[in-house]
């Protein structure tokens, strides 16, 4: 039953691929029974590897499939999981839903190559940003300073927000400079940086000093 390609995201070529096994081996199996070999239908589980190639880029993959099979009667698999190249995308369950919906648009646009969309949806995650953390002003500079000046991102973090803000206006008022994947890729990676800094470590640390807190109020 074993698979010759798997159709996977290229992050080099940014489009689905087709990948070539070039290579397959097998992890161990755990088997629940007391005695495996006298109970031949009991239930195994175990975890195959394949090395697989983009046909456009050589790009490698090393892919896990989890099996799931009874000796003699049937083999499945249970799970695909790409273990390389890491996806890094940040989950998106914990962002308010006009940041998440901006974010998602990114990504998509950035997959489909569409590299002028991708930073333009990245700049309109900075304004549902701005006004999540009610951060009002007359324009989009004025709110990003507005969340420096309340504390919401240090002195660096404005620098990109301002960097991805120009960017995204070449993008939407500039036709002769069209925006080149490496930029759009750096967008998406430094919008991406804000948006874990703002909302996941912010709500982590947050959740660390209640831990420590005693019970009289103090910290430990």
């Amino acid at each position: 039953m074993s698979k010759q390609s798997f159709d996977v995201f290229c992050p080099e070529c940014n489009i689905i691929v087709e990948a070539k096994v070039i290579a397959r081996g097998g992890g161990s199996y755990r088997i629940n029974a007391v005695n495996p070999v006298d109970e031949v239908d009991t239930e195994y589980y175990g975890k195959y590897y394949s090395v697989c190639l983009c046909p456009r880029c050589d790009q490698p993959f090393l892919i896990q499939e989890a099996l799931y099979g009874v000796p003699a009667d049937f083999e499945t698999v249970t799970e695909e999981k790409i273990l390389y190249p890491v996806e890094t995308r940040l989950p998106t369950d914990a962002l308010p839903e006009s940041v998440k919906t901006a974010y998602d648009q990114s990504i998509k646009a950035f997959r489909a190559s569409l590299f002028e969309s991708c930073v333009l949806m990245s700049r309109k995650c900075l304004e549902a940003i701005c006004k999540t953390l009610d951060a009002s002003g007359d324009n989009l500079n004025i709110r990003l300073t507005k969340l420096h000046e309340r504390g919401h991102i240090d002195s660096r973090l404005l620098n990109w927000t301002h960097e991805i803000r120009l960017i995204g206006n070449e993008a939407a008022h500039d036709i002769e400079v069209p925006v080149s994947k490496q930029d759009a890729r750096d967008v998406l990676d430094f919008t991406e940086a804000i948006l874990i800094y703002i909302f996941s470590l912010t709500k982590r640390f947050e959740a660390l000093r209640t831990r420590r807190l005693k019970p009289d109020g103090n910290r430990l």
